[in-house]
């Protein structure tokens, strides 16, 4: 009986190639012929899978323009801000071919601090129903104020059918990847776990400044209306396609002080709950661009 084979070709040794004419060399020849033939058909398509990763780098970081309505210093509905965090000093990101559940995908701290469509957001009112304090308020502008509801939407150059900035309570199946901590998402559906309150950081003035307009540039927190826990960023490692990002999730960071009557709280939440509205750039020369 004639083997087509060398007795290394059957043991799984791929050093001789179909030019030395050894074993079935025959049949390798073709082989070779149909993968060059099945790569050449994949790249006209544009189904090759560097292709399609270079198209998707492409998509996620084209450069976006961050289009304020005005300079007042203030923040504006239909701005197209950063949210910039003090821990990590990164910016706020999503990755939409990174799906977790049904409808959601992943959101990020990334130190890519360009302004591109995966890390750039645009900030809408909350048009459902609201709370007990929305009655306090009648807000007639189009400026973002302290403890008003807000939504947190995609870059429409991202195409991610307007997504959001949500979170969920702690679920047996429902946290954080590696903190174990509130999930927080980008979702396509428009419901209360989407609904997120701008808070001043300084607990003793908190009251106080409800109701005033937001500044840009300036340390603010963000408290999740469903879950009354503020969005949060830790340098905790998070591995994606785009290198090693950090960690978004939902805490509060604050000490557990006990309290007085007649007292204010006093103490501050930590840097990891601290966001700044960036909606212009500092150029080399120290002014905005």
């Amino acid at each position: 009986m004639e083997f087509l084979y060398t007795r290394q070709q059957m043991e799984g040794f791929k050093g001789y190639q179909s030019k030395v004419k050894i074993g079935n060399w025959s049949e390798d020849l073709e082989l070779e012929a149909a993968k060059l033939k099945s790569y050449l058909m994949k790249k006209e398509r544009g189904e090759l899978k560097c292709t399609q990763a270079e198209d998707r780098f492409a998509h996620a970081l084209q450069p976006a323009a961050l289009n304020p309505r005005s300079n007042d210093g203030y923040v504006h509905f239909g701005d197209i801000i950063m949210l910039f965090n003090q821990a990590t000093d990164g910016c706020l990101a999503c990755d939409p071919q990174e799906p977790l559940q049904e409808g959601t995908f992943a959101t990020t701290s990334t130190w890519y601090t360009e302004p591109c469509s995966r890390n750039t957001f645009q900030i809408v009112p909350w048009q459902g129903r609201g709370d007990k304090k929305d009655a306090m308020f009648d807000f007639r502008d189009d400026i973002v104020h302290f403890g008003q509801k807000i939504q947190i939407k995609v870059n429409p150059s991202l195409g991610a059918n307007e997504s959001v900035l949500a979170s969920y309570p702690r679920t047996p199946t429902s946290f954080s990847r590696y903190s174990r901590n509130l999930e927080v998402v980008m979702q396509d559906k428009n419901n209360w776990n989407s609904v997120w309150e701008v808070q001043y950081l300084d607990p003793q003035f908190k009251m106080e400044m409800e109701g005033q307009a937001v500044p840009t540039n300036a340390p603010v927190a963000l408290l999740h209306c469903g879950t009354h826990q503020h969005l949060a960023s830790d340098v905790i490692k998070y591995r994606n396609d785009y290198g090693t990002e950090y960690e978004v999730f939902g805490k509060s960071f604050s000490e557990v002080v006990k309290g007085q009557l007649g007292v204010r709280e006093r103490t501050m939440l930590g840097d990891c709950n601290r966001w700044c509205f960036v909606t212009a750039i500092p150029s080399e020369g120290g002014q905005e661009e």
